[in-house]
């Protein structure tokens, strides 16, 4: 892992020692984590949940640490009983997603503190700032003290890239669930007045961190899709969702902050669309096939794509497969970095791991010294 290896790769001409690693790993399990680490997370009396975050991550050899490490206090969760939903201290009900994490969801809803509207017109007329009040000069004052702490946390282990997660077309989502957002995507006047009000508190955040000294990257996160494609029609997101990417997006280029767009889903159709808007780099699924990518749009930076299901099922000889693929096509992107779509799972157990990390390893640095993979 090396958060230098991370910062040379933002340079479209990167040519660097080898293939750099951006995975998303707190959905790894209590077994995986125990196998790499040697320490037990849930035992009373550890090095602290920081720590060994920290180990995970070195083991894993990644180089790019998301929103950083885990204060020690953070919350961890035992699904060794069978169970697959759990309450948290918040008393809401949480999804499996490995000992570091849960999801917190309902039909695709997270902000489970704003009340659901009970209507269509009650949806079509929410106004998110009563939820959300700060300004843009309050997040400046609060990130500006936060961000130093998570890179000194993290030290040289990784960049840490902070990010927004609900950027435009996920804030519907996230406050109506997937079949209001359905019908009110459907009374588009009303829609676009709703998505205006919304992205006002996108701007805000994303103006503040583009003020933050130090930040080099940024991630906006929308699950624009689904396995089977859009949601809805792609000219419906070009009135709707794209021409607020470019004002979400300005004020991180004006700062030369490289933006990385995520996404969920098979958004092949909004590719070009997103990166005229601005997006330096896409972080994607499996779903969305590299080779295209990599020849329409190789001076990206594109973060992909391995499938999470491929390292739980197996076998292994299908996993180093899959990795030789991918890397072999990957590696004609300069600024390409290996990733697997949907997170390192709690369903990859201990040996697929191995198999994966040994392949990878090897296979990111052959690549970058000229060798067949």
């Amino acid at each position: 892992m090396s958060r230098q290896i991370a910062l040379e790769a933002l340079n479209p001409s990167y040519r660097g020692e080898r293939i750099p690693v951006w995975e998303a790993f707190s959905g790894c399990s209590r077994e995986v984590v125990q196998h790499l680490t040697g320490y037990d997370p849930l035992a009373p009396g550890g090095p602290g949940i920081r720590h060994i975050y920290r180990t995970l991550a070195e083991k894993l050899d990644i180089d790019v640490l998301g929103s950083g490490l885990p204060a020690d206090d953070a919350e961890t969760f035992d699904w060794s009983d069978g169970e697959t939903i759990k309450t948290n201290r918040r008393g809401q009900q949480c999804v499996q997603w490995g000992v570091f994490h849960s999801r917190v969801q309902e039909d695709g809803r997270h902000f489970l503190h704003i009340p659901k509207p009970a209507t269509l017109d009650e949806a079509l007329q929410f106004d998110p700032l009563p939820y959300f009040p700060y300004s843009t000069e309050d997040h400046v004052e609060f990130l500006t003290q936060q961000f130093p702490k998570m890179e000194e946390a993290a030290g040289d282990i990784g960049l840490v890239v902070p990010g927004y997660y609900t950027t435009a077309f996920h804030w519907p989502l996230a406050v109506l669930g997937f079949e209001m957002l359905c019908e009110a995507g459907l009374e588009e006047n009303d829609f676009a007045e709703l998505m205006k009000r919304c992205v006002e508190v996108t701007k805000r955040l994303v103006t503040a961190w583009s003020r933050v000294p130090g930040v080099k990257v940024f991630t906006c996160h929308d699950d624009l899709a689904m396995s089977g494609g859009l949601i809805f029609h792609p000219d419906w997101y070009r009135r709707h969702i794209i021409p607020h990417y470019r004002e979400i997006f300005k004020p991180l280029k004006e700062a030369g902050i490289q933006i990385v767009f995520v996404s969920d889903g098979d958004c092949s159709a909004l590719m070009d669309d997103i990166f005229d808007a601005g997006a330096d780099g896409f972080n994607f699924e499996w779903l969305i096939p590299l080779r295209p990518l990599v020849e329409r749009h190789g001076d990206k930076i594109l973060v992909g794509n391995l499938n999470s299901h491929t390292l739980a099922a197996g076998p292994i000889e299908k996993i180093e497969a899959e990795v030789r693929e991918c890397i072999e096509v990957g590696r004609h992107a300069p600024r390409f970095a290996i990733n697997v779509g949907g997170q390192l799972t709690h369903d990859i157990s201990p040996q697929h791991m191995d198999a994966y990390l040994n392949i990878r390893n090897r296979l990111c640095r052959e690549a970058r010294r000229g060798m067949s993979v």
